[in-house]
């Protein structure tokens, strides 16, 4: 049986942590709560983003609402050193404003591919970045590494 979901009102976890229960309503079923186990979340998750790029090709990317409810990543560090970080580089990447009006700067990586990230930041904090990231470039092409990375 379908149902057809018009508006997500809530996201939460269980009080096991073993679910995401999403709240919402329906025009003809009224208010609904969707239990997603978190061994299947990712697959969720893909399943919504795949139909979102679908939709609207030129911002699949996901903003989170004040609130709701942070999943960490799958893959995000490895198991054992919490201070580890996982680099990749990227293919392509995209940056754009937001066309729904919440004032966000977009930033994917791997755009348009199967694998693509998205962030949302403030244009205050994509200034910073922006900036962040000149000064490093302009660092390290001033620096001896830059000859070794040209050749």
């Amino acid at each position: 049986m379908a149902i057809r979901i018009g508006e997500v009102k809530s996201s939460s976890l269980s009080d096991d942590k073993k679910e995401v229960i999403v709240g919402g309503s329906g025009k003809y079923i009224g208010d609904v709560e969707l239990k997603i186990a978190r061994e299947c979340l990712d697959d969720f998750i893909d399943a919504l983003v795949s139909a979102r790029g679908t939709l609207e090709p030129t911002l699949a990317v996901a903003v989170p609402s004040a609130g709701s409810a942070v999943v960490p990543k799958r893959n995000a560090r490895s198991e054992g050193n919490p201070n580890e970080v996982r680099f990749e580089i990227p293919k392509t990447f995209a940056v754009t404003a937001d066309t729904e009006g919440r004032g966000l700067v977009l930033l994917i990586l791997n755009h348009r591919l199967e694998n693509q990230e998205g962030y949302a930041l403030s244009p205050d904090a994509a200034r910073q970045v922006a900036a962040g990231l000149t000064k490093s470039a302009d660092a390290l092409l001033a620096s001896p590494v830059a000859g070794e990375l040209n050749k």
